[in-house]
């Protein structure tokens, strides 16, 4: 069977398939049993052909005996004469002992030159074109008188032949119709459970409804399938049960994580802006000490001698302790200040209600990199930027974006190299997202850090760079607001490389 009919086979339906197989069994057993019939019809035909010249030919030679005995070819002929009586009889001949041709009769018209000399002290016989050619002894106490010769035309026995063919073959094609109609009748006892089957399982796909079940009398392989069907829709609906439960749980979770959050959120903010009061204060009053202090050390200047007793018991008051104390809340209080004002970034971005809009990176980057300017210049950085592909976003959060990627490249530059930094962008395939990368010739992260540098207030070296683990956790909560996703590739001592992917399009 071809790879094409093959392929036919497969895309008919089973009901089809049942009965195209019950043909395939069925249509070649008929043909091969008729065809045996048929055959075995031929052969006996032909033999009943030979046996019945066979006996004519005994019954001459029998009454041939006496006038072959007195040489009365007379009586020969006139016996001979008596096969016109049998139809399919052509020619009649009779031998001597000797094998010479004695006498004759042509029933037919046909001319039929018979064999000059015929000793056959057996029966023989021979199908030649459409007549049969039968020479018989003639024999009497075992006593040879001579032969027997008949031409039988066939003609009679293919008529019958090809009745019987013609009428074996209308039986056979009745047989195959007969075999038809039952194939059709009998194939719904298997396609039938199995078509309800398929159409059980279409109705479950479309409309998700697993309390269906499909029932089946018997105990065959059907019943076994049916069982097993049931037994697993049984389990998808105890799955998908325990599923909506789990995502009711999690929507419930999610909800109150949300409000949780919102809480937070909340308090993140209102502690921000109401710690800066109090902040404020603190230094404006180290301030006004740091003034009154001055002013302290001015009067005692202008007055005149002071015993040097006293002298050495002040100073170490007025330009020590009281310096490094106020220093010290300067430090502080510059660094609450940093704290609480990255608490307040990180808050505005999820408080923030955001607009987006297809985005010119390229303007975008260059705006950022002029409020750089001065700390590239100051640290002696080459930056480079490459054409950048437009993204879909908020211009002021990726704004902030790619200003805390800059500034955390510029906190972590190595010292015994001059300073690298490149931002390239490309589209991904399909153009639903853009990755862009900040790369910079830094220090490196290694790679146990690198998760957890997005974590908040988490920092490498905080004892050597200045900030407050804000800034990568302000750009994570950014492309998360934008669906998109941020990732670092590091090694120590050669850089980092921070990747951001933005969608191009607001379906994204």
């Amino acid at each position: 069977m071809s790879i094409k009919k093959m392929s036919i086979m497969r895309n008919l339906s089973i009901r089809n398939k049942l009965i195209i197989l019950m043909l395939l069994v069925s249509i070649p057993a008929l043909v091969l049993g008729f065809t045996i019939v048929i055959i075995m019809d031929i052969f006996q035909l032909r033999e009943d052909l030979v046996n019945h010249t066979r006996l004519n030919a005994k019954l001459v030679g029998e009454v041939s005996i006496g006038p072959l005995t007195f040489y009365d070819k007379r009586g020969t002929e006139e016996i001979l004469e008596l096969l016109e009586v049998i139809p399919n009889l052509e020619n009649g001949f009779v031998y001597d002992e000797n094998g010479k041709l004695y006498t004759s009769h042509n029933i037919s018209k046909e001319e039929f030159e018979p064999p000059s000399s015929l000793l056959a002290k057996q029966v023989y016989h021979e199908f030649k074109g459409d007549y049969l050619h039968l020479s018989h002894p003639i024999i009497r106490q075992d006593v040879f008188y001579g032969t027997v010769y008949l031409r039988a035309s066939t003609e009679p026995l293919q008529r019958s032949i090809r009745s019987r063919i013609t009428s074996l073959i209308l039986v056979m094609v009745g047989l195959i119709v007969l075999s038809y109609l039952l194939a059709l009748r009998f194939q719904g006892t298997i396609s039938y459970p199995i078509l309800k089957l398929a159409g059980v399982t279409e109705k479950i796909s479309h409309y998700s409804d697993y309390s269906v079940r499909v029932h089946h009398e018997g105990r065959d392989e059907i019943d076994v399938l049916y069982k097993g069907f049931n037994n697993m829709l049984e389990q998808i609906q105890v799955g998908q049960k325990k599923r909506d439960e789990a995502e009711a749980e999690q929507r419930r979770l999610m909800a109150q994580l949300a409000e949780k959050n919102k809480e937070l959120e909340q308090v993140i903010y209102v502690t921000s802006h109401d710690l800066r009061s109090p902040l404020v204060n603190i230094q404006g009053f180290s301030q006004e000490l740091n003034f009154s202090l001055n002013e302290i050390n001015s009067i005692l200047d202008k007055m005149g001698h002071i015993p040097q007793d006293i002298k050495d018991k002040i100073d170490p008051i007025l330009h020590e302790d009281i310096q490094e104390s106020l220093k010290y809340i300067e430090v502080s209080t510059s660094k609450m200040d940093g704290l609480l004002s990255g608490l307040l970034k990180l808050s505005r971005v999820d408080r923030m209600t955001s607009t987006f809009d297809s985005i010119d990176m390229n303007q975008l980057i260059s705006d950022m990199i002029n409020a750089f300017e001065f700390q590239l210049k100051e640290k002696g950085v080459n930056i480079r930027v490459e054409q950048l592909p437009p993204c879909f976003g908020n211009e002021m959060q990726l704004n902030q974006l790619f200003s805390n990627l800059l500034s955390n490249a510029l906190k972590y530059l190595d010292p015994k190299r001059p300073g690298e930094i490149s931002i390239t962008g490309k589209e991904k395939p399909g153009g639903d997202y853009v990755v862009y990368c900040v790369e910079d010739n830094g220090i490196g992260i290694s790679k146990e850090y690198q998760k957890k540098i997005f974590e908040i207030f988490h920092r490498l070296n905080p004892d050597e760079t200045d900030g407050e683990g804000l800034g990568l956790t302000i750009v994570n909560r950014i492309v998360s607001r934008h669906s998109g996703s941020v990732w670092v590739e590091s090694q120590p001592g050669k850089g980092s490389k921070f990747f951001v992917s933005l969608p191009t399009t607001i379906n994204n």
